[in-house]
């Protein structure tokens, strides 16, 4: 073999061996490299949203319950029984209770309040016929006689006691009505006439118009400011199931009437007497006479 081809064998053998021993070392750091454990792994910044957690589906909160609308509220009516509408009532026809009612004139007005104050006390109801007149001055005291429970009536806008035509009748007592209405909130059907006139056009203007028109049984004058000890004495000893008594609350200084009241409610109470409204009076006449009327019945 020639030395020329000594050297080109030489050459190919020495490339050959080189090219095994950089494929034999990169193949043994590539094997290091994979089964070291001590080579630490990068943290992923920023990972893909696939190695995320799922978000928590958020549950939107229940709709509120809608609060069912309340029912209209129906407006406070102080009215008779159909029996006794267009009718004039002096006192009830009961049998079965002992029950009376206390029936104030005149007002509203500050002794109005005096008289309140005594039947709370009492826990005792009565009627008030209006003015309407003193129901414009007063309004504030008209409403709380109703919102204490009691009831309310017309007494016309004036007291006139002189016949009047049918269109000052038709004043006198429709603009009472509206007073009544807009500063308490109650219709009323309850009529008395101012002086217990029957005749001089007011009382007939009312019974056209359906409202029962309200007498009394019991009158101790306190109008005319007698001692209370006086006043008392004639309620006491008058008095009687079904009884309407006639008091005032306004015209002039009712000292002596709210002291007579201080003695009449607990005495009558103490008797078995029960207070009602007017209107209460003459429901409980009505019943009693249903209950017969269905015992005689087959």
């Amino acid at each position: 073999m020639s030395a020329k081809l000594n050297k080109k064998w030489v050459i190919k053998t020495v490339i050959l061996i080189g090219l095994s021993l950089t494929i034999s070392l990169l193949w043994s750091n590539r094997k290091t490299a994979n089964s070291n454990p001590l080579i630490p792994i990068a943290p992923v910044e920023n990972p893909p949203p696939n190695l995320l957690k799922p978000p928590k589906v958020k549950t939107p909160p229940s709709p509120s319950v809608t609060p069912s609308p309340k029912p209209p509220e129906q407006p406070l009516v102080f009215a008779p029984p159909a029996q006794f509408r267009s009718q004039i009532v002096y006192k009830a026809s009961i049998n079965n209770s002992k029950v009376i009612a206390l029936t104030f004139d005149d007002g509203p007005s500050p002794e109005t309040l005096k008289i309140l104050e005594v039947l709370h006390k009492h826990n005792t109801v009565a009627t008030f016929f209006c003015l309407g007149a003193n129901l414009r001055e007063y309004p504030e005291i008209a409403k709380r006689v109703v919102q204490a429970g009691n009831a309310i009536g017309n007494h016309t806008w004036h007291h006139y006691s002189h016949n009047v035509t049918e269109k000052t009748a038709s004043d006198e007592i429709d603009n009472t009505v509206v007073h009544i209405y807009r500063w308490t909130g109650a219709k009323s059907f309850l009529f008395r006439p101012p002086g217990g006139h029957l005749n001089n056009g007011l009382a007939n203007y009312a019974k056209k118009k359906n409202y029962v028109v309200v007498m009394w049984s019991i009158d101790p004058k306190d109008f005319l400011q007698p001692p209370a000890a006086a006043i008392a004495l004639t309620v006491l000893s008058q008095a009687s199931t079904g009884a309407i008594v006639l008091l005032h609350d306004g015209g002039g200084n009712r000292q002596q009437t709210v002291k007579a009241l201080s003695a009449i409610i607990p005495k009558l109470k103490q008797q078995g007497y029960c207070f009602v409204t007017v209107p209460q009076l003459l429901q409980m006449q009505a019943g009693q006479k249903q209950r017969i009327a269905n015992q005689k019945s087959p």
